[in-house]
């Protein structure tokens, strides 16, 4: 359902941006080998992309949420649609270009995923001033919204940058999960939040996340250069680092389970650490949530499936210790 409040923007606590959203496929597959003929025994579609995947698990964790971004195409329509049928609320600006369709395949007999993911559409000069319109809309003091994934071509590493510091201006708060470019440039936007993974932070500060002295270095110069308050750095089934600019930081475990499909598990996070932000949790509490969402995502075959009872009693078990 499209969405509409007073002067555009409709009342809710947390807006999810997915700029390159997608259908997402998932195929089961016994056996799967490279450079064979593969037949899978079950195959889904969400309507994906990782701001959707947040949207979906924020909403699940009983928060009145929006999702925008762009659709466009056939797949665009399948898209909305696909929002409508699950009864999320979304304002997707339309575009000319189609939307993309990605696959995780993922292994019936070992369970591990593969992904092929399509680059997506190239968004037009008049598309982006439309999606600009709608965030000056939406940013209003003391909420929250959240930027992930990748930019489809033709916006600029520079986007979320841009869309940061507009939110900043008006008091907003943004928790920014992105990678290469366009997380180098967006922290100097000013979020609130910055959350990449090992990988990620590796990448971009040339550090090993397990050097805590290193964590606490980079989120200091967050703090002091950008106004950052808060850096996570997720470690997988290690769990996730929390660091704030004054030194002090946190390590969040969570308890060992099986896990079906980690693809959306980050997201999930995402979801979790914002929606308990939102409430005004403080880190601890804010890490356990976002944790154990992203873990309850793990154990589920879908993405960005996060039960509200399952998360809870995951929480407990989350430990969080201060270092």
């Amino acid at each position: 359902m499209t969405v509409e409040g007073k002067g555009g923007s409709p009342d809710v606590s947390i807006v999810c941006v997915s700029l390159n959203t997608a259908i997402d496929k998932r195929l089961l597959v016994p056996g799967l080998q490279l450079g064979a003929v593969n037949r899978a025994v079950h195959v889904d579609a969400t309507a994906g992309g990782k701001g959707l995947n947040v949207a979906r698990a924020a909403q699940s964790l009983g928060t009145d949420v929006l999702a925008v971004g762009f659709a466009g195409g056939s797949n665009g329509d399948w898209i909305r649609g696909k929002l409508d049928m699950i009864g999320l609320p979304h304002q997707m600006v339309p575009i000319a270009g189609e939307s993309r369709i990605c696959l995780n395949m993922i292994d019936e007999y070992t369970s591990r995923s593969t992904e092929v993911l399509e680059p997506g559409p190239e968004i037009l000069a008049a598309e982006k001033e439309q999606f600009l319109a709608l965030w000056h809309l939406l940013c209003k003091p003391g909420r929250w919204l959240t930027l992930s994934g990748s930019l489809p071509r033709g916006l600029g590493d520079g986007f979320y940058a841009e869309l940061v510091a507009l939110a900043r201006e008006v008091g907003a708060f943004v928790v920014l999960d992105t990678s290469g470019k366009p997380l180098k440039l967006g922290v100097a936007g000013g979020p609130h939040t910055v959350k990449p993974n090992e990988e990620e932070f590796r990448q971009w500060c040339g550090a090993d996340p397990r050097d805590h002295a290193a964590v606490r270095r980079v989120a200091e110069e967050l703090g002091s250069d950008y106004g950052v308050q808060t850096l996570l750095v997720s470690l997988g089934r290690e769990g996730c680092l929390a660091a704030k600019p004054d030194g002090r930081l946190w390590l969040a475990v969570p308890p060992a389970v099986d896990a079906v499909n980690p693809v959306g598990s980050g997201d999930s996070f995402v979801a979790g650490w914002t929606v308990a932000c939102s409430r005004g949790l403080g880190v601890p509490d804010a890490l356990r949530c976002a944790v154990a969402a992203g873990t309850v995502n793990a154990m589920s075959p879908g993405t960005g499936e996060v039960s509200r009872d399952a998360a809870e009693a995951m929480a407990s078990r989350v430990i969080v210790t201060e270092l």
